[in-house]
């Protein structure tokens, strides 16, 4: 009888380790195709939205941009590389393990670069056999193709002893126990009465008593034994009650697991800073984001005071105050910064409350949005606004002013009126000028500039530049020294616009040169390059200014520059032209030491019968 016992307990064990083991791998499963999923989203996501910028923002001022944002994905999203190709299939950014691009196959890179099309891409590693998921999507601009980027993920490994799974199993445990000793205790008292009857039966055996039917009360033993099975009876339905309910509670507890986790990942991805308290204000969650601006570990701000964890006097009286304005249904906000966590970086900070079934606050949601370049696009957007009408109603005053005075007869001299009309026909061609500035600027940063490309000779173009600016180099008594090759190659591009970009460099060189200065222009080839230098004699460029020259609306400080009439948008917009013809410009200078500006530009060959 007790070795029967036994092996009961050691099936029901068994078959109990079974059912666990049965429900977590369901978990597992269920959890590695939510993590699928989101990959997928993720990845074609975030490769969509880098291929929205032009390729030269992976190679200019913005690439550090790009590298800490991208950065922060390969720290928190489980991105494993980051690949930005040009045209010509080379790569531009590479962020991945040094050894990581050699383990793909080459089948996988080629169609990643010569597909047109947003692509997806499975594939396991060379040597190591990790399976990684590989998103790549060309960069188009104006029409054609111009880059590639490509995004490997790493589906991320599941455990099977999370907290959450751990304590999930454990509440099945726990519940399964409590189960056997409820109905080993029912079955034990339910027992008791066939016990007693059985010991009086032994009793009764062991004193060699005769049974008869008088010692026994009229239906005793069927009494013991209908009670037994009232009592086997009820003990049943008690089983299934707690069955029924130990199987709505596990499956309450799995929804609410998953519906927790599913809320956690959403926080995850969101591309701002989320920070979740109690009614106490004691931190209970924080995404990725804002622990990596705060420089935090979960651990380190989880049942924290929120306090203590931002350490922001501004962001903690911002909440105090909400809290006693009571100000509960709508989101309230403010205009914060972390100048030793990210400088020079601006965040929102919104509060709003989370409540209960019947209304009652239970906690406070604050979210951290970087509106850093909101704010830049404001401010440039004044600034333009504020340029733009100085540069209108400084020509425009002097206009009407002299205007007035002319058609008022106050001015009887000829030489004086003839003066007059020269200095109206001058500010007007300076507005002339800087309303097609503005026109091709902004034609330019649309899309919608259409280049007249067609054979240049360069000689021709260098002429036309010298002749522009060459008569206000002889006013000011400045000489302009011309190195010419004996070749001259050919350019393809818009002839007009090239003159306007070079003539723009030589102007500026003629104007902020002092008389009796100096003045190189240069024409030479250099590979598949044409190069025009100009190098002048002039008031130089401080490094202050020097990483500012190519901005609309920038202009020096420097007095002797601000006395020169200008609008500060032509280099802005040589810089452009330069760009559409597939150029490059640079500039060296130190001030009182003149300035060298080179373009570079890429030379065409043509032949008798080439279309």
């Amino acid at each position: 009888m007790k070795m029967k016992t036994q092996r009961l307990y050691i099936a029901l064990a068994v078959v109990f380790l079974i059912g666990i083991a049965i429900f977590a791998q369901t978990l597992i499963l269920h959890e590695k195709r939510a993590k699928r999923h989101d990959i997928l989203n993720k990845g074609n996501y975030l490769v969509s939205l880098i291929a929205l910028h032009p390729i030269d923002d992976f190679a200019g001022e913005k690439r550090n941009f790009f590298v800490k944002t991208i950065a922060e994905q390969i720290s928190s999203e489980g991105l494993i590389y980051c690949f930005i190709h040009d045209q010509a299939g080379n790569p531009l950014l590479a962020l991945a393990p040094h050894d990581i691009e050699g383990k793909i196959p080459q089948d996988i890179q080629r169609r990643a670069l010569y597909v047109d099309g947003l692509t997806q891409q499975t594939f396991k590693t060379i040597g190591a056999n990790n399976v990684i998921n590989e998103f790549a999507k060309p960069i188009f601009e104006n029409g054609q193709k111009s880059g590639t980027v490509r995004l490997g993920f790493n589906l991320p490994s599941i455990s099977l002893f999370t907290p959450q799974r751990v304590k999930l199993m454990a509440i099945m445990a726990f519940f399964a126990i409590a189960m056997a000793a409820f109905v080993y205790y029912g079955v034990t008292l339910a027992l008791q009465p066939l016990r007693e009857v059985n010991q009086n039966f032994k009793s009764m055996y062991v004193d060699s008593t005769p049974l008869s039917t008088d010692s026994v009360p009229n239906g005793g033993i069927n009494e013991v034994i209908k009670d037994l099975e009232q009592s086997v009876v009820k003990l049943r339905e008690k089983y299934s009650k707690i069955r029924a309910e130990n199987v709505d509670l596990t499956t309450k507890c799995g929804v609410i697991s998953f519906e927790k986790n599913n809320v956690f990942n959403i926080l995850e991805s969101i591309n701002h800073g989320i920070l979740v308290t109690d009614i106490q204000d004691n931190v209970s969650h924080m995404n990725s984001y804002m622990l990596n601006l705060l420089d935090k570990n979960r651990d380190d701000v989880i049942d924290h005071p929120l306090a203590d964890v931002l350490g922001h006097d501004q962001i903690t009286a911002f909440v105090l105050q909400q809290e006693a304005l009571k100000q509960s249904k709508n989101a309230s906000y403010i205009e914060a910064t972390f100048p030793e966590l990210a400088a020079g970086e601006i965040f929102q900070v919104s509060l709003s409350y989370l409540k209960g079934k019947e209304g009652a606050i239970i906690g406070k949601v604050i979210s951290f949005k970087n509106i850093t370049s909101e704010k830049t696009a404001e401010r440039a957007k004044h600034e333009f606004v504020t340029n733009i009408t100085h540069e209108l109603l400084t020509p425009l005053t002097t206009i009407n002013s002299y205007n007035e005075m002319l058609m008022d007869d106050e001015v009887d001299n000829k030489e004086l009126q003839k003066e007059f009309y020269n200095t109206i026909s001058e500010e007007t061609g300076r507005l002339t000028r800087l309303v097609k500035n503005l026109l091709n600027i902004s034609q330019i940063e649309m899309g919608s500039m259409t280049l007249n490309k067609g054979l240049v000779k360069s000689d021709w173009l260098f002429d036309d530049c010298i002749t522009t600016v060459e008569g206000t180099a002889q006013k000011k008594k400045i000489t302009i020294e011309r190195n010419l090759p004996d070749n001259f190659p050919s350019l393809f591009g818009d002839k007009e616009l090239l003159k306007v970009a070079i003539i723009n460099i030589l102007g500026n060189a003629v104007k902020y040169t002092p008389e009796d200065g100096h003045i190189r222009f240069t024409l030479s080839e250099q590979d598949d390059l044409v190069v025009f230098e100009v190098i002048d004699s002039g008031y130089g460029i401080s490094k202050e200014d020097l990483p500012h020259i190519f901005d609309k609306f920038y202009r020096s400080t420097d007095s002797r520059i601000t006395e020169q009439t200008g609008s500060g948008l032509g280099l802005a917009l040589t810089s452009e032209i330069i760009r559409l013809h597939g150029g490059e410009i640079e500039v060296t200078s130190e001030p009182d030491e003149g300035s060298h500006f080179v373009i570079r530009l890429p030379k065409e060959e043509y032949y008798l019968g080439k279309q």
